[in-house]
């Protein structure tokens, strides 16, 4: 998870302050789409809530924008073989979630741009798997420091409403399957602005921490490495009078 202490302040500084809503926020969603920039970002964020999901029949498509090829403290590894590790580990903590289809964009670790090629490259996959809800990272928290976190949250927002224009990159539309864009929804995660959803994850925390310890090289110690997490649950589930938690902003989209 490339930066921790980013997602802790994020996740921890939060308190409702208004009325909110649990896991029921996602009642409507049939087909959710997760934009995240490494591949156990998604793990981290929100595991939980997507395991309730799974659970519940949903159908979750993950997308990971980078490869996560410089996550490592190891000087001499090569980034490409991280690379080849960390989309394995990928494969194996969606299969402990529920996750159905598991995407890597491509890009290069701490190079991510939300730039007109990733906005491209989000909307296809809108198309192609006609989804119809979006999860991504709030890009308009201040506190997003990742610059990776935060590109990946503005490209995917930025494709929506392309992704439903026939005129938009209409070699797309001439692929098996895709259609228009449906997104209907937007979600969002890692944010301290007013969180309105909070979900009580506590029945499946330890799928959560599962499928996190699944990215190998990023916990090289198990659950025991997983404290932050831990204590960045319980003081989300806390706010609700749970055991442990995940919290989510709504973005109003038409």
């Amino acid at each position: 998870m490339e930066n921790l202490p980013d997602l802790v302040d994020a996740q921890t500084s939060v308190q409702p302050t208004q009325q909110v809503s649990g896991i029921e926020a996602f009642a409507d969603v049939k087909r959710l789409i997760v934009i995240a920039a490494h591949p156990d970002d998604l793990e981290v964020v929100c595991g939980g809530t997507i395991a309730l999901l799974a659970d519940q029949g949903v159908e979750i498509i993950s997308v990971n924008c980078t490869l996560g090829d410089i996550g490592t403290q190891e000087r001499e590894l090569a980034r490409q073989a991280l690379a080849t590790t960390r989309l394995a580990e990928a494969e194996a903590a969606a299969g402990l979630l529920g996750i159905k289809s598991v995407y890597n964009l491509g890009h290069h670790d701490g190079e991510l741009l939300p730039d007109l090629e990733l906005r491209a490259q989000i909307a296809r996959l809108y198309r192609l798997t006609q989804a119809d809800t979006l999860l991504t990272f709030d890009p308009f928290w201040t506190g997003q420091v990742h610059p990776d976190h935060h590109a990946a949250g503005q490209a995917a927002i930025d494709a929506y409403m392309p992704s439903k224009m026939p005129l938009y990159h209409p070699e797309q539309l001439a692929e098996p399957g895709a259609e228009l864009g449906r997104i209907e929804r937007v979600f969002l995660f890692s944010t301290d602005r007013a969180p309105d959803i909070y979900v009580d994850i506590s029945a499946v925390q330890s799928r959560k921490f599962a499928a996190c310890v699944a990215h190998k090289s990023q916990f090289l110690q198990g659950e025991e490495g997983l404290d932050w997490l831990r204590a960045m649950d319980t003081e989300i589930g806390a706010a609700i009078g749970t055991a442990a938690g995940e919290a989510f902003k709504t973005l109003r989209v038409w």
